[in-house]
């Protein structure tokens, strides 16, 4: 564990941080976690923002939404910045959340990692370009994060103890994380089933552990055949939009997904540490890994028969930190130079981090396409009785709608998708301008014919007039604007 005092373990750990170290980077942490704030409102919103509008400000027409609660905590919001939708007020909320989670996580493991570790975590947790891409994204991530770890925190500590109502309300809160998304369900289960991973290890544990570990199991059975039935119908939504009948895709593309945000160096790390917490027998340090085994084991197992991508592991990344930050106070205490030692391991993880998120704010610009600034493009120039086409419909309604639009009904700018194989024929029927609104990454997902016949309809009777290109690593976000006149 940590070079802190003796009872540290024993401190109450909403108690200051009292070593210099962990007190720096915990200053540190909440200070870099303001970026959240930062260009708040800049991005363009993106699809499934645009619906988080739509869904948050048409909440009684009867469309199926299985997480309201998220839904109505971001229109709180909007009516309390003054009523009126925007980048900032449908954001302000998750950015507020995000940056609670820095702190968070800092909470959850102070304890059973020691100090200087968890404000380490606490860092990375608010250098992540990932972690502060949710923050500013009116989605309900960082509200399931933020959840979940307040459930972690509590179980880990009444486990500890050896007590029984402090880890059942833990583990309760942990389990309302999928009130915000479905995917953060995965922690409450990995939770139960990580001390196997203790045991397989042969950690000593103290006094009363396992007695609560057993009797929270069998509690652990019960809640989740209670909520079978909600979190079935929440994935067979999914499945209706997103289903696979590929075994392999789904788990490949999780998988590169997943090592890409949550980066090669950060995956070599939690390796690492999920090796020396073996080596060492460090009871906490593998129930850490466990958690992250558990989890990213479930959703592997989902996505065999779902298409899913790292966003649905978000809520592991505060625990594959924790697993990449294990070794590190061992190797400073073998060495004089401990201190020196520490600090260039969280250097190490810290500093890419910190320039991945200042790529985020400016070359990358957001890690969004630049739909508003399509859509004005297209605004300021279309004359009454042009027709506006555009792939990501729902947003440009957004940004055209009037006062009041709705993306979930478009009226001002009409789809452009795969659903439509006769769309060139219906197009043309009349003569008139239309402006086509295309990104171009999204053209290979049509059906192979529809995507030759939209391509020939682009390159032969429309030319292009503008780009919004991102200059972004491993990832297009270029968007195009056509003219057929």
């Amino acid at each position: 564990m940590d070079a802190d005092p003796p009872d540290s373990s024993r401190r109450d750990a909403l108690s200051p941080p009292s070593g210099s170290v962990e007190g720096l980077l915990l200053g540190l942490a909440l200070l870099l976690g303001l970026l959240r704030f930062w260009r708040l409102g800049a991005w363009s919103l993106w699809i499934d923002e645009a619906y988080t509008y739509a869904d948050a400000a048409f909440a009684g027409r009867g469309d199926q939404i299985w997480n309201p609660l998220g839904y109505r905590l971001i229109q709180g919001s909007v009516d309390l910045l003054g009523g009126r939708a925007d980048e900032f007020s449908l954001r302000l909320l998750p950015a507020l959340v995000g940056w609670a989670c820095i702190p968070l996580a800092w909470w959850a493991f102070r304890r059973h990692l020691g100090g200087r570790r968890a404000a380490l975590v606490a860092l990375l947790v608010a250098v992540s370009s990932w972690h502060v891409y949710w923050s500013q994204n009116a989605r309900f991530y960082t509200f399931a994060m933020g959840t979940s770890l307040v459930g972690a925190g509590l179980y880990l500590r009444g486990l500890w103890d050896g007590r029984r109502l402090l880890p059942i309300v833990g583990l309760g809160i942990t389990a309302a994380a999928a009130a915000f998304h479905v995917t953060a369900a995965v922690v409450a289960p990995a939770l139960v089933a990580a001390p196997l991973l203790v045991r397989l290890g042969r950690a000593e544990t103290p006094a009363g552990f396992w007695r609560s570990w057993r009797f929270l199991g069998v509690l652990a059975v019960l809640l989740g055949l209670g909520m079978t039935p909600w979190l079935w119908g929440a994935l067979k939504q999914h499945m209706d939009h997103k289903g696979t009948l590929d075994l392999l895709r789904g788990p490949a593309h999780l998988m590169l997904t997943s090592g890409y945000f949550y980066t090669p160096l950060v995956g070599v790390a939690a390796v690492v540490g999920a090796l020396w917490a073996w080596r060492t027998r460090d009871a906490f340090c593998l129930l850490a890994v466990g958690v992250a085994l558990s989890g990213l084991g479930v959703l592997l197992a989902v996505s065999t028969s779902v298409l899913m991508t790292a966003q649905y592991t978000f809520c592991l990344l505060p625990w594959v930190f924790a697993v990449a930050v294990a070794p590190l106070d061992a190797l400073g205490r073998e060495s004089v130079r401990g201190r020196s030692l520490f600090a260039g391991g969280a250097l190490l993880l810290a500093a890419p981090a910190l320039a991945s998120t200042l790529l985020y704010f400016t070359t990358r610009q957001g890690e969004r396409p630049r739909w508003r600034e399509a859509f004005e493009y297209v605004d300021a120039r279309r004359e009454p009785g042009d027709l506006v086409l555009a792939m990501g419909a729902p947003i440009g309604e957004f940004y055209l709608g009037g006062a009041e639009p709705d993306p979930r009904r478009p009226r001002v700018v009409s789809p452009l998708g795969d659903w439509f194989p006769e769309g060139p024929r219906r197009w043309n029927r009349h003569d008139r301008r239309i402006w086509v609104v295309v990104r171009p990454q999204w053209v290979p997902s049509f059906r192979p014919q529809d995507s030759l016949t939209v391509e020939a309809w682009l390159a032969g009777e429309c030319r292009m007039v503008k780009s919004f290109p991102v200059w972004m690593e491993g990832k297009d976000l270029e968007l195009r604007v056509y003219l057929r006149e």
